[in-house]
């Protein structure tokens, strides 16, 4: 199955469609999930309330989008086979943060923003994306985890940035609680220190886990 998804993952075009049918799967269980889990908990604190809704944001938030497609054009083929596995055990982990900790963030209303543009992004993205499913926010999770292993790359720091500001976006666009981000960090970083703790950094032999020797020509199991 291994060789499978390397080969199959060998060139770009491959890795953008593996990721174009990894995120449209994994939506319909986000979806059903947003539909159906009613709410039980309260995870807001005081400096929720205090955060400014900034719609402009919508245009960085929505940028998560790209980071995927992105990260399938920089990785090779087995660290992002790696990668892969890496992001479906953090959207099983956010799934079922979602259903043990079920909340709904109490949403401003779409007449309160001023630009019509604005005001129309967002009430086609609150009326596909329910106010449930915040805990932990699997937007920052997933944007966190790529950054992790984009910043060995060119102009690494840049991928930590455009991951920050996706990760705060999440809070000035009244989808997620601050506890939500905290929980997506936290999910980002314990799915990499499992899956990557042992690869190597940089170097013709970045997909090389360190230890390992690489034999020219010897295809490692």
């Amino acid at each position: 199955m291994r060789e499978l998804l390397l080969r199959l993952n060998r060139h770009f075009a491959g890795r953008l469609a593996t990721t174009v049918v990894v995120l449209m799967g994994t939506f319909q269980c986000y979806w059903w999930l947003n539909a159906n889990l009613p709410p039980r908990f309260d995870l807001s604190l005081p400096v929720d309330s205090a955060i400014p809704f900034l719609p402009w944001t919508y245009a960085v938030y929505t940028s998560f989008f790209v980071f995927p497609l992105v990260a399938a054009w920089a990785l090779e083929a087995e660290e992002y086979v790696r990668m892969l596995g890496a992001v479906l055990v953090v959207n099983a982990l956010c799934y079922l943060g979602f259903f043990l900790f079920t909340s709904h963030f109490p949403r401003p209303s779409v007449e309160s923003i001023e630009s019509l543009y604005w005001r129309e992004q967002f009430r086609v993205m609150w009326s596909q994306d329910l106010p449930g499913n915040t805990f932990p926010s699997l937007h920052v999770a997933v944007t966190v985890l790529g950054a992790l292993r984009l910043r060995h790359r060119r102009a690494g720091v840049l991928w930590l940035v455009w991951a920050g500001l996706i990760s705060l976006s999440t809070l000035t666009v009244k989808q997620h609680f601050v506890v939500d981000v905290v929980g997506g960090v936290a999910v980002a970083l314990a799915a990499h220190a499992v899956f990557f703790r042992r690869w190597s950094v940089g170097g013709a032999d970045a997909g090389t886990p360190v230890g390992a020797v690489k034999v020219p020509g010897e295809v490692r199991p």
